[in-house]
């Protein structure tokens, strides 16, 4: 390609191609997107037009303009794209020594033309940024070996001028651009690891430290600094506080990999701590970010990291800072710069715990070290407790470093020392306080979240902090966690109960109720049933600290064990009439806790009425926030599916009567986003009142089945739920009838059905042996008609299909194989109507009903098969269009053979070849060869290797070799011999079979063979001999070998025999 073109072609092509003008030709359009495409593609060649074109016009006032050279400026997007290339060339190729050196120094040129003499391109940030991009690239090439004063030029524009401090910052950005490529862990992490770009960064670093670069770069910049500060502090603002900020954040880059002795000295330091001083918060900011990465900085010498802690006294200096910024709230800056104090602190505190950790320095430094580090704990109590959540988030490392379990020693660590107790127990306190709600927030109800704030978002995360935090001191010291938590805990009821809500802040309220819900998590280490219950037993560990709580401890009246601390809180909660707070964060809290330890409550029949009455009128489930009411609707399923005892059992009618409101199913078509979207997959998708609504009918059905015992009163409860079930559907099925394109009909269907399947949930599976004596049994079965009839009127609707499958399923849950006779049924109505992903679903489906219909299996096997695998292989025989339909049709065909796999497994293979299935047979033997001689697609030719494997025992075994009057599969015989047994060494020996990662196929290759000679005999043997081996060309030695093997090996040892034989075999 001839550069002199490519300098018309390209400004044209972009010109094109940008054009929004309607009138542009859309052939040519597409022409000039190819050609650019292509100019960036051979990059390696057209770099040097691009490069001519960006940098033509220097000096001009901007585009269209004459620059110093006396060409015209090109337009900014011509020029981006222009630039774009060049840094394709310098990041994917490999340009020529003299190259680069011609392209510094035209660079180098247009930095003094446009930034030093000229309009620095108008000031624009992101065209400085860009260029800054390409420099650094340009080094990265060219530094050390071609041009070693690479960067000698740029640091001479370190020393602005008054008015243009263009230069200085373009030089700021290109070292912040340099460090980052060779220095910054994050961006190196994320790319992919070169070995090469290693070694490369590496030398980098090493020649700037040693060519006198770092000092350059460093004093340039701490002069530039110094001079900017003294300018602001004399009055002067302009852009010296952005200059001066953007050089301390460059700093923050390069200190960590530049040698100390230049960054840290007598006059540095008095430098910082000028501007931690400073009036203006950003640079105090910045000036903290580099005092930090100064102390994290590290030092290969004990004695000398030590002294640079020393030096920097990081606590004297802090110590006023955190004072003077205490209790801000409303100052963003103020915060920033308080959360980077914070931070200095925490890097400040994680080096010294690393070196008092480290065993290979000497005691008397490792003392001195946990010396100085202790001097920190103050100020980290006090930067944890501040309510700005970024500041204890700064924080946090020295923290986590501090609280970190150590390794298991051989004997019981040392009890701690007062002091060591004193702060863990200050710090919990702290942390424990700090869970407690922000006293201006408003507090969301769970599922209420998309539209929280950051600062909600924030505080979120800072209490998952607060728990990890916590559940660390809990495993150093458990009882003095359960001291702290029953001292706020207590109090707080306590003080409830004497002066009302007024006396308790309902953030303390919740905070109080929180720590109970989460003390059994604390407890994790003695998981057993004494935890839920909050009962000591021998073998529970929450018992162990003996707490005063104010009263006597009382026991359980049937239990010959005394509470536990958890079960003493949970005791005093119940007691305190907390649950009557007026704000929902609290009752919604204590029915957390009600769900969560349903044990205790189980065994205090006095406290279940109350505890339901509450879920069940406005604090609960009937609540006036929506969101509220929702998560309330999932806690009292849990409630009655756990809390089954007579105390229930007798409050059953109430219960249902008291609900019945909220069973009303109302549905809601939501508009559709885009035209694309399908409003009832909307509505049956992600969350939604109508899906969280369905837990009222799960709860509806365990409290049912409670009056087990009484059917004359069991069945009428079921049907005053399920009546109006089946009502509803059926009138929305009659809607669909009428009027087919009725949405909200067909939702109504959708829902009622999965109401009746939620219903059914809440009834326990039962035994085939149980069904007969079910008194809901005709029930069910009335269901299920129902079903059958909705669904033949509304089938082809996917939402009503996916419905009606899972009620289906659950119904044969609740009465077993009294079911059975309807699955043909179903399976009639829907098959034909199902897509492709349903059928995964669907096959997923029969797999549970054939695990749970026992007794009919094979009977209901039989007659679904037929038009199950007529639809897969009419499916499968559909051509694939887009990636979509291959996706589908490889999750089809897995579970196709996963299905297949499992009947043969349940031992239905008789299923396969009955009268009714046999026209679909050598479709479907067809079919699974195929798949055997796929090696593209190794997981579906291991499947359809096991089938056949099982196949040959169950339709080929010979009476002679098993003794038994006849063979299943008569004739079968020769489909093994012709192409089954061959298939398992023609299939290995191809090259396109990656036998390293078969090793789960040749197993099952391995089995076929096995299982032919354990089915055929010694006539299997004579056909390997006399047939197979010798149109291998197998030797009659190996051949022998192996026969012999297979006679008498065991499965696990023919498998390596076999495995040897096709490697020997391939070569």
């Amino acid at each position: 390609m001839a550069s002199s073109s490519h300098l018309t072609d390209i400004p044209q092509a972009v010109r094109i191609a940008a054009s929004i003008d309607p009138s542009v030709n859309a052939e040519l359009k597409q022409q000039a997107i190819d050609y650019l495409t292509k100019v960036r593609q051979l990059s390696q060649e057209t770099w040097q037009d691009c490069l001519a074109l960006y940098l033509q016009g220097a000096g001009a006032a901007g585009p269209s303009n004459l620059g110093k050279d006396g060409k015209e400026k090109l337009e900014t997007d011509l020029r981006m794209f222009c630039e774009q290339v060049v840094d394709t060339a310098l990041t994917q190729s490999d340009i020529p020594s003299e190259a680069q050196k011609a392209m510094y120094t035209a660079i180098i040129e247009f930095v003094e033309t446009e930034y030093v003499q000229g309009p620095c391109e108008g000031g624009q940030a992101f065209l400085r940024n860009k260029l800054a991009f390409t420099i650094a690239h340009l080094f990265l090439n060219a530094y050390p070996i071609t041009i070693p004063t690479f960067l000698r030029p740029l640091f001479a524009l370190l020393t602005p001028t008054s008015t243009n401090f263009h230069p200085a910052l373009l030089t700021l950005r290109i070292l912040t651009e340099i460090a980052q490529e060779v220095h910054d862990v994050t961006l190196r992490s994320a790319r992919k690891f070169s070995k090469d770009r290693q070694q490369r960064d590496g030398e980098v670093r090493d020649v700037i430290r040693s060519s006198g670069d770092e000092r350059l770069a460093m004093e340039g910049m701490l002069g530039l600094v110094e001079k900017g500060l003294d300018a602001l502090e004399q009055g002067g603002e302009g852009k010296w506080l952005d200059v001066v900020e953007t050089a301390l954040k460059t700093m923050v880059t390069w200190t960590p990999w530049v040698d100390l002795g230049v960054s840290l000295q007598p006059n540095t330091l008095s430098l910082y701590h000028r501007l931690l001083r400073s009036s203006h918060i950003p640079l105090r900011t910045a000036s903290a970010n580099v005092i930090k990465s100064l102390a994290a900085k590290g030092v290969q010498d004990p004695q000398a990291r030590l002294e640079v802690l020393r030096v920097l006294d990081i606590v004297s200096l802090i110590d006023p800072l955190e004072s003077e910024t205490r209790g801000v709230k409303d100052n963003e800056e103020v915060v920033a710069f308080r959360a980077a104090v914070a931070g200095v602190l925490a890097a400040f505190g994680t080096e010294l715990i690393a070196f008092s950790e480290n065993t290979e320095i000497s005691e008397p430094l490792r003392n001195e070290a946990e010396s100085m580090m202790t001097l920190g704990l103050p100020l980290l109590l006090r930067f944890l407790s501040d309510r700005q959540y970024e500041v204890p988030i700064a924080v946090a490392p020295f923290a986590s470093d501090l609280l970190k379990p150590q390794p298991p020693a051989p004997s019981p660590p040392p009890p701690l020392t007062p002091q060591r107790r004193e702060f863990l127990a200050s710090m919990l306190d702290i942390l424990i306080r700090q869970l407690a709600w922000p006293e201006d927030a408003e507090w969301e109800a769970p599922g209420n979240e998309e539209d929280s704030d950051d600062e909600m978002a924030l505080f979120r995360t800072f209490r998952i902090h607060c728990r990890a935090y916590i559940e660390s001191i809990a495993q150093i010291e458990k009882g003095l966690h359960t001291e702290v938590v029953a001292r706020i805990v207590v109090a707080t009821l306590d003080a409830f109960q004497a002066g009302g809500p007024s006396a308790v802040p309902w953030q303390q309220a919740e905070l109080a109720l929180h720590l109970i819900y989460t003390f059994g998590e604390l407890s994790k280490i003695s998981v057993n049933k004494s935890i839920s219950s909050g009962r000591s037993t021998p073998t529970s560990d929450i018992a162990e600290a003996e707490v005063d709580y104010g009263t006597a401890k009382e026991n359980f009246d049937y239990d010959q064990y005394p509470l536990s601390p958890l079960g003493e809180l949970l005791k005093r909660c119940m007691a305190s009439g907390i649950s009557t707070y007026p704000h929902p964060s609290v009752t919604l809290q204590y029915f957390e806790i009600s769900v969560r330890y349903v044990e205790f409550w189980r065994y205090k029949p006095e406290a279940i009425q109350p505890m339901f009455e509450a879920i069940l009128d406005n604090r609960g489930v009937h609540h006036s926030d929506q969101y509220v009411r929702r998560r309330c609707f999932y806690l009292f399923q849990k409630l009655c599916r756990d809390c089954r005892n007579s105390t229930v059992d007798a409050m059953v009618p109430p219960i249902l009567d008291s609900i019945k409101d909220l069973m009303v199913i109302n549905a809601d078509v939501p508009s559709a986003d885009s035209p694309d979207e399908d409003s009832l997959v909307k509505a049956t998708t992600g969350k939604s009142y109508a899906v969280d609504q369905l837990y009222l009918f799960e709860a509806a059905g365990h409290l049912i089945y409670l009056t087990k015992s009484e059917p004359g009163k069991q069945i009428p409860l079921l049907e005053t739920v399920a009546g109006p079930l089946m009502s509803g559907m059926a009138s929305g099925v009659e809607r669909c009838r009428a009027d087919p394109k009725d949405l909200q009909a067909v939702l109504q269907v959708h829902h009622h059905l999965m109401a009746l399947g939620h219903l059914a949930k809440g009834f326990p599976m039962v035994s085939d042996s149980q069904v007969e004596k079910l008194p809901y049994t005709p029930a069910f079965k009335q269901m299920t008609e129902a079903l059958l009839q909705a669904l033949d009127a509304v089938k082809t609707q996917r939402v009503v299909r996916d419905a009606a499958r899972f009620a289906f399923a659950q119904f044969v849950n609740a009465i077993g194989s009294t079911v059975a006779e309807l699955v043909p049924r179903f399976v009639s109505v829907v098959v034909t109507e199902y897509e492709p992903s349903e059928l995964v679903d669907f096959m997923l489906f029969l797999g549970l009903l054939m695990h749970r219909l026992k007794k009919n299996t094979f009977e209901t096997m039989d007659m679904l098969l037929l038009p199950l695998l007529s639809r897969i292989f009419a499916i499968l025989q559909q051509p694939i269009t887009g990636t979509d339909e291959a996706q589908t049709h490889a999750r089809l065909k897995d579970a196709y053979l996963t299905f297949f796999t499992a009947l043969m497994n349940a031992n239905l293979d008789g299923v396969f070849i009955t009268e009714r299935n046999k026209p679909e047979f050598e479709n479907l033997l067809t079919t699974l060869l195929g798949l055997t001689q796929d090696c593209s697609d190794p997981g579906s030719q291991r499947f359809a290797f096991g089938f056949f494997a099982r196949s040959v025992i169950a339709w080929g075994t010979s009476p002679e070799a098993a003794a038994q009057p006849s063979q299943a599969l008569p004739g079968y015989e020769n489909f093994i011999y012709q192409r089954l047994v061959p298939a398992c060494f023609e299939v290995p020996a191809r090259k396109e079979f990656n036998i390293r990662s078969s090793t789960l196929t040749l197993f099952e290759m391995a089995a076929l063979v096995r299982s032919t000679a354990q089915a055929r005999g010694q006539e299997a043997i004579n056909f390997l001999i006399n047939d197979l081996f010798p149109r291998l060309n197998c030797p009659p030695d190996i051949a022998n070998q192996f026969v012999d093997r297979l006679r008498t090996q065991q499965a696990k040892d023919f498998r390596k025999t076999y495995t040897e034989f096709v490697k020997a075999m391939r070569g």
